[in-house]
């Protein structure tokens, strides 16, 4: 497999580093020649160019490299992953921002154009004013996301290279599209066509390409691909077991990926999509039932809700089948995506994302004050309404906004010290103390008990071990 022949990016050598990024840009050519082999240069590498970092405005030079190295078919299928890994972080910064719409491109670039010329006070103000006045959550965490950025002394540049990064990786999808083939590519752990899917689902500007290729990666996908032909195996059965010999079965995070780019007009994916959802597969039938939902929204078939929810109450529960089909970006975990995705069915899914979000609430502690937000936009509306405490004493709340605010006051006492999510709270009007917000929502503080010291253990003769841990440690048969 090689890479698409470009004169400009086949020695990082070529490029001077140190002029793109001053802090560390002088090692970036020797990290690249690394990266595939190295967890050490993978790591170096991402703290000098990932965004919002100094050195991120090299990110866009690196791409190619970086898009080379994983294709080359000098790179064993195992190694693929690396370099993937970190254009997958380079194109995800912020991943929450991007749930439950995707991001406009054209408005994108137009804010960034507007940015990069405009008087740097007067974007800031105008950040703020966005920040505070932003009519949902999702919106909100844009704009303050955004503002932080702008608030360090080469963010403009930054932002800039984000979006260049973002280009530099749309004129690549063609290369990485062929790592979603090959038995290579789609078995063992670390899969590359698993870590390209999660990298292509955040291309949306390139749906119908990105969703072609994975469609026909995945030959099992579609039911046009397998009606025999005359020169055809003898039977469906046999086509089914040539396309699982050749690594044709669905990804799940191939799923996902769908699930992003997908539009509602697919009739084709829909119907297949249907079928990996009532399939044996308990990690493509949950990917397959959350992909249906973004792509049809408020119009989501409710087996597809249902099914969902089944799949929280297994053993591997919301947070195992997240993480097995949704990528891990930044500090968000695959099921605070999920949950964020969900809402784009609106009130269809509103049952289902109150039953995941009290263990994100609770399990969550980098995501708290964002899925506290979330959670708080759901059963209360946009913080933007201006409740104030007496309007909360006076309320008479539903079992589903009791929930929530139940959850919260079950914090321990250290979450209360997240600033972020006492900036929450009292964006809704709710107490930031923990004894007061108990007090308005109606939970008793349960005394601490104090558990009396163990008595100490009598000694005991020595005993022959059975059982597994004598197998492991001798004593028994």
């Amino acid at each position: 497999m090689n890479a698409t022949p470009n004169d400009a990016h086949d020695d990082p050598a070529s490029v001077d580093w140190a002029a793109l990024a001053p802090e560390g840009g002088e090692r970036i050519a020797s990290l690249l020649g690394e990266v595939t082999r190295s967890d050490t240069a993978l790591s170096e590498l991402h703290d000098i160019i990932a965004f919002p970092a100094p050195g991120h405005t090299a990110a866009p030079r690196a791409v190619d490299f970086l898009v080379d190295a994983a294709c080359s078919g000098q790179t064993p299928a195992t190694d693929r992953w690396r370099p993937l890994s970190l254009l997958l972080e380079l194109v995800s910064s912020h991943a929450e921002d991007l749930f439950p719409e995707p991001r406009d491109l054209a408005q994108w670039r137009d804010e960034v154009a507007w940015i990069v010329s405009t008087d740097t006070e007067k974007v800031l103000a105008q950040y703020r004013t966005w920040a505070e006045e932003a009519p949902d959550e999702q919106q909100r965490r844009r704009m303050a996301n955004r503002l932080a950025v702008l608030e360090l002394p080469y963010g403009a540049a930054a932002l800039q290279a984000e979006l260049d990064t973002f280009e530099a990786l749309r004129a690549r999808v063609p290369d990485l599209l062929e790592l979603l083939k090959g038995a290579g590519n789609r078995g063992g752990m670390d899969r590359a066509g698993e870590w390209v899917s999660y990298l292509l689902a955040f291309l949306t500007p390139d749906a119908e390409r990105i969703v072609a290729g994975i469609t026909g990666a995945s030959q099992v996908l579609l039911a046009k691909d397998l009606r025999p032909s005359r020169q055809a195996a003898s039977s469906l059965r046999d086509m089914m077991d040539q396309a699982l010999e050749g690594g044709a079965e669905p990804l799940p995070a191939e799923l996902f990926a769908l699930g992003a780019l997908a539009g509602p007009d697919d009739i084709d994916l829909t119907v297949a999509l249907t079928h990996q959802m009532a399939g044996g597969n308990l990690y493509n039938s949950f990917a397959a039932s959350v992909a249906l939902v973004m792509i049809h929204g408020s119009n989501t078939p409710r087996e597809a809700l249902r099914r969902i929810g089944r799949g929280g109450g297994t053993g591997s529960g919301y947070e195992g089948l997240f993480n097995e089909s949704w990528p891990h970006c930044g500090e968000r975990s695959p099921q605070v995506l999920g949950f964020l995705a969900l809402g784009r069915a609106g009130d269809r899914a509103r049952r289902l994302r109150l039953d995941i979000l009290p263990g994100l609430i609770k399990g969550e502690e980098d995501s708290r004050a964002l899925v506290t937000a979330a959670g708080l936009e759901l059963v209360l509306g946009p913080r933007t309404r201006g409740a104030t405490q007496e309007d909360h004493l006076s309320a008479d709340y539903d079992e589903e906004t009791l929930k929530v605010l139940w959850t919260i006051a079950e914090l321990p006492a250290r979450a209360w010290e997240d600033p972020e999510l006492r900036e929450v709270l009292a964006a809704w009007g709710l107490p930031e103390d923990p004894e007061e917000f108990r007090a308005s929502v109606g939970v008793e503080t349960e005394p601490e008990v104090v558990e009396p010291p163990a008595p100490a253990a009598r000694p005991e003769p020595p005993q022959a071990q059975g059982g597994l841990f004598g197998r492991l440690f001798g004593g028994g048969r």
